[in-house]
């Protein structure tokens, strides 16, 4: 069985990390986020991914290899133009031949694969889409179904002031579908599975079905959710492979990562490969370091990811943000609050960052130029 991954967004919402990089490749727990997927899908039994990309497609050549590793054979397919969700895997059918998974390669789901493929096959469907339920499902499309399980329809997100919903089940990002379902795609045309393919099926009588995730279930999509989403990995919430190994509760240490005698770490934290903490730095958990990130003696990093080859400096103190590769953040100088890093960025000392400022890739903030 084929699955499809869509990684073709621009990831504006967490720009400046995807100034350099497309969204689905961002570190999560020091891999690239989308190599968790391919190692989900390998276990469930799937060896054969097309990968559908446009934005920076020549950053997925490097997965290659390591999909190789976990047992998946991927096919990169790139767009020239936005084609939308269920435009990108039309122009893929020529591909799709049989029974075929479709997953958006931004979303982060404890799925029993397997149980949703045999629930599409028993039901006969057209098409399945795995569905999770939301405390508050104002900010999406929601999703009824009946007692057994078929779609009633694709509603707008209701809004805010609303006082009620049809119900609190939306779109988790994954599908099971049949070949069938792409003649209602109009070729050479954007299209979206949401707000063109799914209601056509509806209206044509098509029989779709949907199957609520119980396990973990988060968009990437935004600073807040990355962050949280490692949080959860760290305290134990979300259960996924790590490549590093754990030296007491909730610490993971790679090969050849350095922490100094006289380092303070508490909380859950991930230190990468050939990363140092140095007497005298303290790292509160939950926070990942990077790759060869180095934390000086005297520095201080709190509740945040630092990515590869990152410096915290003496006396400077990193909490609740994201700082990209390369980045110096200097001598006393403060990032918190939200703060987005680009990568390369240089913080001299002097200055404070906090606020949810995003700063683009290789800006160099000379002494005392910025305080938010």
């Amino acid at each position: 069985m084929q699955a499809v991954i869509l990684a073709g967004g621009f990831g504006t919402r967490l720009r400046p990390l995807t100034s350099t990089r497309p969204k689905p490749l961002i570190p999560f727990a020091n891999e690239p986020f989308l190599l968790h997927m391919l190692r989900q899908l390998a276990s469930s039994g799937f060896n054969d991914v097309v990968l559908s990309t446009m934005y920076l497609p020549e950053a997925f050549d490097e997965l290659i290899p390591a999909a190789r590793k976990v047992g998946v054979e991927v096919v990169l397919s790139s767009e020239d133009t936005p084609m939308g969700t269920s435009g990108a895997v039309k122009r893929l059918s020529h591909l799709l031949t049989d029974t075929f998974m479709v997953f958006n390669g931004d979303i982060l789901v404890d799925l029993d694969i397997p149980k949703l493929v045999s629930l599409h096959r028993e039901r006969d469907a057209a098409a399945s889409l795995a569905l999770v339920r939301v405390p508050d499902p104002s900010a999406f499309g929601l999703v009824p179904i009946d007692a057994e399980g078929r779609v009633q329809a694709f509603l707008e997100k209701p809004g805010p002031d609303e006082e009620a919903w049809a119900t609190d089940l939306i779109n988790a990002g994954v599908y099971v579908l049949e070949p069938s379902v792409l003649d209602h795609v109009p070729p050479g045309q954007p299209s979206s599975f949401e707000r063109h393919l799914f209601p056509s099926l509806l209206a044509s009588g098509a029989p779709v079905y949907g199957y609520e995730v119980q396990g973990y279930w988060r968009d990437l999509g935004t600073p807040i959710a990355y962050l949280s989403a490692q949080a959860d990995l760290l305290e134990g919430r979300l259960s996924l492979p790590i490549s590093a190994t754990e030296r007491g509760r909730g610490q993971w240490f790679s090969d050849a990562a350095e922490v100094e005698d006289g380092a303070v770490l508490r909380g859950p934290v991930m230190i990468g490969p050939s990363a140092r903490v140095e007497r005298d730095a303290r790292i509160f958990g939950p926070s990942v370091l990077g790759p060869g990130a180095v934390v000086a003696g005297g520095a201080r990093v709190e509740r945040s990811v630092l990515l590869a080859g990152a410096r915290v400096e003496r006396g400077g103190k990193v909490s609740d943000s994201i700082v990209g590769a390369d980045v110096v953040v200097g001598s006393g100088a403060v990032v918190s609050d939200g703060a987005i890093l680009g990568d390369g960025v240089v913080i001299d000392e002097g200055n404070v960052l906090g606020g949810g400022v995003r700063v683009a890739p290789g800006v160099h903030l000379p002494p005392g130029a910025i305080r938010v």
